[in-house]
């Protein structure tokens, strides 16, 4: 049980993923709250060197280092679908919480629920069992991962149990108006310019089935971008009556091409993923590649496409 191996650790380490999202974040700051209760030594640790500033509204954020501290003896991974998302080469002891159904089960304790919207969720039902309670901080924590796993409960998918965690988190404390502005109000003027951009260059492919987008180098540094703000415009292209499939193929700073994916349920994102040792939920999912060059990764990604929508 994760309370077991919690209890008897002195420097517990909570990881959120590399570039992490609001549903990293959250879930990890949540549990942060929860054990500055245990006066045991905490360390909130990230890979990435910057936190994009739209999510700074989460509590805790500001403690974020990305120095693994190397007395660690217990460390705590939170939406990590695979061990490379750590960022670091840490042998522990390891809790994986997650609800990713490409998870790799990397942990000493895999604390997974593929049915859970965010990984919010699997915290949260996991603080109701243990009895844990939920001070304001945790809650709103909580729902800006769910709100953000959700699309802002737009995702289809959102039954009665998703609207009551909302429900009860708001009840707890959680303010909906700061994770609105934090997630969907708070646009930078460089992710306006890259989304048009990519909006202008966007290529329909496999009658029109296919949005295809490429990014570079080149197009952030003359929008003043990053390549998280890619995501937005294929959640958005995937809702094109005639679209099924939005793909972004963009080339990394450090090398190598990362792929994102979304599907409207016409393609499995995870599996299509999986193919390039990636992976994600259904109808989205991304994987990083290092050895094939974009245009060679461009055409089996088509065929791939083509297959599974025939």
């Amino acid at each position: 049980m994760p309370s077991s191996l919690i209890e008897k650790s002195n420097h517990i380490v909570l990881i959120a993923h590399e570039n992490p999202d609001a549903d990293s974040l959250g879930s990890a700051s949540a549990f942060y709250s929860y054990l500055l209760r245990t006066q045991k030594k905490i360390t909130f640790y990230c890979v990435s060197p910057t936190i994009h500033t739209h999510l700074s509204f989460i509590p805790w954020v500001d403690k974020i280092i990305n120095r693994f501290p190397m007395d660690a003896d217990l460390a705590i991974s939170f939406d990590c679908g695979s061990f490379g998302r750590l960022g670091v080469d840490y042998e522990g002891k390891l809790i994986n919480f997650d609800h990713h159904i490409s998870n790799d089960q990397y942990g000493t304790l895999n604390c997974i629920d593929t049915s859970a919207m965010s990984t919010t969720q699997v915290i949260y039902e996991w603080f109701i069992g243990q009895d844990i309670k939920i001070n304001g901080k945790m809650a709103n924590a909580l729902y800006a991962g769910l709100m953000d796993d959700t699309k802002c409960f737009r995702d289809p998918r959102c039954t009665l149990k998703i609207f009551s965690m909302a429900h009860r988190l708001l009840e707890l404390g959680a303010n909906h108006e700061e994770c609105v502005n934090g997630l969907y109000n708070s646009k930078t003027l460089a992710s306006l310019r890259l989304q048009g951009e990519m909006l202008k260059r966007m290529t329909l492919v496999l009658d029109g089935q296919l949005a295809l987008f490429e990014v570079d180098q080149e197009l952030l540094a003359f929008t003043g971008a990053s390549l998280g703000d890619c995501k937005a415009v294929l959640d958005e292209a995937v809702t094109l009556k005639i679209v099924s499939v939005a793909l972004l193929l963009a080339v990394r700073k450090k090398g190598g091409i990362s792929l994102s994916l979304r599907s409207d349920g016409a393609v499995n994102a995870s599996a299509m993923m999986q193919r390039f040792q990636g992976g994600g939920h259904h109808d989205r999912a991304g994987a990083k590649v290092m050895d094939k060059p974009l245009a060679q990764i461009r055409e089996e990604m088509i065929g791939y496409i083509k297959e599974e929508l025939e």
